[in-house]
C-alpha cells in the first residue's frame, strides 16, 4: 500500500464505474417503488452525484498538494476537522459492512445455501485485505483487466434477456406522485451515486487533477446507463409484480435465459464474473478507509493495519443485518437520509469555505499594498 502511488484519469474513471456499478443492480429498490418512472429518480440521483464530485474537485484543485483529509483539517480546524474525518471513517465501516452482509446473503440465497455466512464474509475480508495490501496501482490495473470481461459478458446476457421483453416497461410515464419521485431520488442518490463521496479521498492520487471532472462524470453517467438497462430488462421480462416480489430482481431475470436446449443455469457463470466485479466496491472502501486512517494518525506506512482493519469489518458484519428484512429496512428507511451529511452537506460546507478562503487570499495582497 504505497503512499505515493499515482493512477491515471482513465484508471480512476474505470475504478469509479466499477465501484458504483457492482452493487447497483442487486436490489433495484427504485424500480420496486416508481416502476416505469424510475428513470426520473435515477436522473436526479446521477445529477446529484456529479454535482458533489464537482464540488469536491473544486476543493481539491485549490489544494493540489494535500490529501482530502488534510484539506478538511485545514478548512475546519484541527478538532472539528478530525471529528468530521472520524465521521467518514464510521461511514466507510458502515458501507463495507452493508456490502459484506449483502454479498453473503446473496450467495446463501443463490448458490451456497448451506455455507455459513461467517465463512463467506471471512473469505471476502481476506481477499479484499490482500488486494489493499497490493496497493492502489495494482487495484486500478486489475480493474482495467476485468472490466472488459464484465462488459462483454453482461452485454451478451442483456441481449439474451431482451428476447423475453415484449413491451416497453417504461410506458406510460409520469404516473408516480411527486413525493414518491423525491423519495426515489434519495434512494438513487444513496445507492449507488452518493457512494462516490468515498472516492474523493483518492483525488490526490490521480495524475491530472484538471481532468478529474471528465472521468468522474463519464463513470457516473455510464453507471446510470447500466442501471437503467438492467431495470428495463428486469421489468420487461419479469413484469412489475414479480419485480416487486423478487429479492434480487435482475438475478431472477437472468435465470430466465436459456441458450439452445442444453445450456441452462447460465446465471452461475454470470455470478462468477459479477462476484469479482462487486468485490472492488469492498476493496476500494477498505482502501480509502486505510488512506484516511493513515492520514489521521500520521502513519507513513499503514500496511500492518490492513488485516486488523479487515477483521474489524468482519466482526461488525457478524453482528449487523443478520436477516434480509433488516438489510432492506435499513436501505429503505435509514440510508437515504444518513447519506446526506457525508455525501452532500459536508461537501457543500467545504466548497463554501474554500471559496471564502480563495477570495480572502486574493484580497490580502491588495490590502497590504493599500496600507503601504
Amino acid at each position: 500500500m504505497g503512499a505515493k502511488e499515482k493512477i491515471t484519469n482513465f484508471q480512476f474513471g474505470c475504478l469509479c464505474f466499477t465501484y458504483l456499478s457492482g452493487f447497483s443492480t442487486l436490489f433495484l429498490y427504485n424500480a420496486k417503488i416508481l416502476q416505469q418512472d424510475v428513470w426520473i429518480a435515477n436522473l436526479l440521483g446521477v445529477i446529484g452525484g456529479i454535482f458533489v464530485m464537482w464540488l469536491m474537485k473544486y476543493v481539491q484543485l485549490q489544494h493540489p498538494n494535500k490529501s482530502m483529509t488534510e484539506i478538511i483539517e485545514l478548512l475546519l480546524g484541527k478538532w472539528l476537522g478530525k471529528a468530521i474525518i472520524f465521521f467518514y471513517l464510521i461511514d466507510s465501516v458502515g458501507l463495507t459492512v452493508l456490502t459484506l452482509r449483502a454479498l453473503s446473503l446473496f450467495y446463501m440465497t443463490a448458490i451456497l445455501p448451506y455455507t455459513p455466512p461467517e465463512l463467506i464474509i471471512l473469505m471476502l475480508v481476506l481477499v479484499t485485505s490482500y488486494a489493499v495490501y497490493l496497493g492502489l496501482e495494482t487495484i486500478a490495473r486489475t480493474v482495467q483487466l476485468m472490466l472488459p470481461l464484465f462488459l462483454v459478458s453482461i452485454t451478451i446476457i442483456c441481449v439474451l434477456i431482451l428476447r423475453n421483453v415484449d413491451t416497453n416497461p417504461f410506458l406510460p410515464q409520469f404516473q408516480s406522485r411527486l413525493s414518491d419521485i423525491a423519495y426515489g431520488a434519495l434512494l438513487s442518490f444513496s445507492f449507488p451515486f452518493g457512494k462516490a463521496i468515498g472516492l474523493v479521498f483518492l483525488f490526490h492520487r490521480v495524475g491530472n487533477l484538471k481532468k478529474l471532472m471528465l472521468s468522474s462524470s463519464v463513470s457516473l453517467i455510464l453507471t446510470n446507463v447500466y442501471l437503467l438497462i438492467a431495470i428495463y430488462l428486469t421489468i420487461g421480462s419479469l413484469g412489475m409484480n414479480l419485480t416487486k416480489s423478487a429479492m434480487y430482481p435482475f438475478f431472477s431475470s437472468i435465470q430466465l435465459v436459456r441458450v439452445g436446449l442444453y445450456l441452462e443455469r447460465i446465471e452461475i457463470i454470470i455470478i462468477g464474473i459479477w462476484t469479482i466485479f462487486t468485490l472492488f466496491e469492498t476493496i476500494v472502501t477498505h482502501y480509502w478507509f486505510m488512506q484516511i486512517f493513515g492520514d489521521v494518525f500520521r502513519i507513513k506506512d499503514a500496511t500492518p493495519f490492513i488485516l486488523p482493519i479487515g477483521l474489524l469489518f468482519f466482526a461488525v458484519a457478524l453482528r449487523s443485518f443478520i436477516r434480509p428484512t433488516e438489510l432492506d429496512w435499513y436501505n429503505y428507511t435509514i440510508l437515504p437520509f444518513s447519506i446526506l451529511p457525508p455525501a452532500l452537506i459536508i461537501p457543500l460546507v467545504l466548497a463554501f469555505l474554500t471559496l471564502i478562503k480563495k477570495q480572502r487570499d486574493h484580497l490580502r495582497p491588495a490590502g497590504e499594498r493599500t496600507r503601504r
